[in-house]
């Protein structure tokens, strides 16, 4: 009963991470084929201290301002190729890394489902997902913030840069995650080995 349920669960969580594969690489295919295409639309966050007039403005109630650390959308009606490549930067790369990981964890679950999940492979193929993540995480930021950075100095007629955008401390956490369950069927798999040379 026990082994049904769990063959059960990692049918489900295979299932799962094959879905998040497929949901991050049809955008990321889709988005890549709408860079291509002249006047595809770029809307981009500015930061309200950067734009001009951002103290206040027509249909506001007197005491009531825009908020200097806030962020404003806006978009660009013909961007230039060399903007529309820029605006795909800071999204592609986050979007191919979700991809990869989700089609990595697929290929653990399958083998971890056809055979013993508890095996130096499987150990091995965890680290090695921990690593891409956090490599890969941060270098999707570095990526993501150059661009958004670029696109922006283009957009403002001051060419002022904006601040780094969000944080990599999220794909190193998960990348923690994956290098301690690695850990964890490592010690188990020398635990079992160690019981098997006292039997």
């Amino acid at each position: 009963m026990k082994g049904w349920r769990l063959d059960r669960w990692l049918r489900l969580v295979r299932g799962t991470t094959t879905l998040v594969y497929v949901a991050a690489l049809c955008p990321a295919v889709a988005l890549l084929v709408i860079a291509f295409i002249p006047g595809s639309p770029v809307t981009l966050e500015l930061p309200t201290s950067l734009l001009p007039g951002s103290g206040g403005g027509e249909g506001i109630a007197s005491g009531v301002v825009m908020d200097p650390a806030g962020q404003v959308a806006v978009k660009l009606t013909d961007p230039s190729l060399a903007q529309r490549m820029l605006y795909l930067a800071t999204m592609l790369p986050g979007l191919l890394l979700v991809a990869e990981v989700a089609r990595r964890m697929a290929n653990v679950l399958r083998a971890a489902q056809d055979s013993d999940p508890f095996t130096a492979r499987t150990a091995r193929e965890l680290t090695l997902v921990a690593k891409i993540t956090a490599f890969g995480g941060l270098g999707v930021w570095a990526v993501s913030n150059a661009a958004r950075w670029t696109i922006t100095a283009t957009v403002l007629k001051s060419g002022a840069a904006v601040q780094a955008h969000q944080s990599p401390l999220g794909w190193l956490a998960v990348a923690l995650i994956f290098a301690a369950f690695a850990q964890l069927i490592t010690r188990g798999v020398a635990m079992r080995a160690e019981l098997d040379t006292v039997i």
